[in-house]
């Protein structure tokens, strides 16, 4: 299937590269550790990290200025961490499994984090059970929240609009045997972003309260550039910016050396580098969803 230059297939092996194969197998419950906040961080920066080795994937990502790129990975990145989470915790009823196989319950004794658990299972995954999902409907919804053209400090809009669209008419066409899917997919992307932004708020609590220790790449793509100045830093204006927007006037952790060669794993800004030919032309196996 194809639309325009976008095609499910690479999706399905951008997200195939991304699984954990060993996770699904993993399905023991009373196996796995209760995460505490660090924990959870961890997760989120793996998965972050994951994003963008899912992005490089994608040949048409990797056609945009490194400065587009480096804007759509900012600017939904917290969406992107919900939704992962959220279908990996399909199987489970009372918990949501964190992308290092760690858990957080229903009800724990982290209670900020336990709220927002509560908000995964009610509001993303049982309604995304009901639907029974797709691996190709997951991964169309996944594209057409990666490619928003109206994320902030974007340069070529038209062009990611056009994919947003590709991505758009992809999921219609999957979708097609049964009227009204296509617009009960859709309308999960309100409540995605209802529960990213209470995610991002809860983390930005908890850095202030010393809870949590978050690392640069965390502070540039869920808190915003500004947030390494600290609050006391920020002008009376810039009190409660928005959770999602971003500063582009400082260098960041993206973008800083990402055109330098032999950057080392570990340095986030490498990674946005295109995938070597190499690499991207090496067949992937279909990745091991809930349900094809």
């Amino acid at each position: 299937q194809a639309v325009g230059t976008l095609t499910i297939d690479v999706l399905m092996q951008a997200e195939a590269f991304t699984q954990n194969p060993s996770q699904n197998l993993m399905r023991d419950i009373n196996s796995k550790k209760i995460a505490c906040v660090g924990d959870v961080c961890e997760s989120m920066k793996q998965q972050l990290l994951l994003l963008v080795e899912w992005a490089k994937r994608i040949p048409e990502f990797c056609e945009l200025s490194v400065d587009d790129r480096v804007a759509l990975l900012r600017a939904h990145s917290a969406e992107h961490l919900i939704l992962g989470v959220a279908r990996r915790s399909l199987p489970y009823n009372d918990i949501i499994l964190l992308g290092n196989d760690f858990i957080i319950p229903f009800r724990g004794t982290e209670q900020e984090m336990s709220k927002v658990a509560a908000r995964i299972l009610e509001e993303l995954v049982r309604p995304l059970k009901e639907l029974n999902i797709t691996d190709t409907e997951f991964v169309c919804l996944k594209t057409i929240v990666f490619f928003a053209p109206d994320c902030p400090g974007l340069q070529c809009a038209q062009a990611v609009r056009r994919l947003r669209f590709q991505a758009q008419v992809l999921l219609d066409e999957s979708t097609s045997e049964q009227r009204g899917r296509f617009g009960e997919l859709l309308l999960l992307l309100t409540t995605l972003q209802s529960v990213a932004w209470q995610m991002v708020e809860q983390l930005q609590l908890m850095r202030l309260l010393g809870k949590a220790n978050v690392d640069s790449l965390l502070m540039e793509m869920l808190l915003g550039e500004e947030a390494t100045r600290g609050p006391e830093a920020l002008p009376a204006s810039e009190s409660n910016p928005e959770p999602l927007i971003f500063s582009t006037a400082t260098e960041s952790v993206l973008s800083r050396g990402i055109l330098t060669e032999h950057i080392p794993m570990h340095n986030f800004t490498s990674v946005i580098l295109p995938v070597p030919s190499c690499l991207s032309e090496d067949p992937l196996a279909p990745f091991a969803g809930v349900n094809n």
